[in-house]
């Protein structure tokens, strides 16, 4: 059964326990594919873990994204994770579980790094980890033609930079990572492994940035750790 949930204007994919249970998972999709709740949950299901799993929608700008609305995009998603929360009736206040994947990926490592919710684990794929590679993926992969770090810009990067806030995470941490992985943002991801106090790494072949191949494996080793 799947259900659809609203809180404070964020709508959600809601994927129910087998058994009655106040945990939950918070589970971000990525911008590009799978690129919302509902495929998110479709790609990434996890059935084998006992939990209400909660895919909350990405604030998507109404406008072509540049590295400032994506930066908005990821502090107001983190904003809303206690709102989501919150709202669940059958959440009993215990740490979640936060899971994401690229940008929601960015969104799950900010919500553990700032408490903004109790965090119990933490599981990523192909997470970006601070706007800088963001903007050099973009550049890479043409999506971005130019950008010029102004003092308004790294002002919008300074609260999206993960390794600065990183060993304030305390939850265990799992990366997942693609063999394909963008190549810019290899080093922060590496980065956030070395300095998060309980961290793993976990390079997944034949997997590129978006989850379209592999998901299965991604899927099993999310689970894993989660259950």
């Amino acid at each position: 059964m799947v259900i659809t949930h609203t809180a404070a204007g964020t709508a959600s994919t809601v994927l129910p326990p087998t058994n009655p249970t106040g945990r939950v998972v918070l589970v971000w999709h990525l911008l590009g594919e799978p690129g919302t709740p509902d495929t998110m949950a479709a790609t990434l299901p996890l059935h084998g873990v006992d939990a209400w799993r909660v895919y909350p929608a990405l604030p998507l700008p109404d406008t072509a994204m540049t590295p400032e609305r994506y930066a908005t995009l990821v502090r107001r998603a983190v904003d809303e994770a206690p709102d989501v929360l919150a709202a669940l009736p059958d959440w009993d206040g215990t740490a979640v579980d936060v899971v994401g994947g690229s940008a929601g990926g960015h969104v799950a490592l900010l919500t553990a790094a700032r408490a903004t919710v109790p965090v119990r684990r933490v599981a990523v794929v192909n997470p970006a980890v601070t706007l800088h590679a963001v903007v050099d993926a973009s550049l890479d992969q043409g999506a971005l033609h130019h950008h010029e770090w102004t003092d308004d810009a790294l002002t919008a990067a300074e609260p999206l930079d993960v390794l600065a806030h990183a060993p304030r995470i305390t939850a265990p941490l799992l990366v997942l990572r693609g063999e394909h992985e963008y190549p810019a943002f290899r080093p922060a991801q590496d980065a956030l492994v070395a300095v998060v106090p309980d961290a793993r790494l976990v390079e997944i072949p034949d997997l590129a940035h978006m989850l379209v191949t592999r998901v299965d494996d991604v899927d099993r080793e999310v689970t894993r750790w989660l259950a």
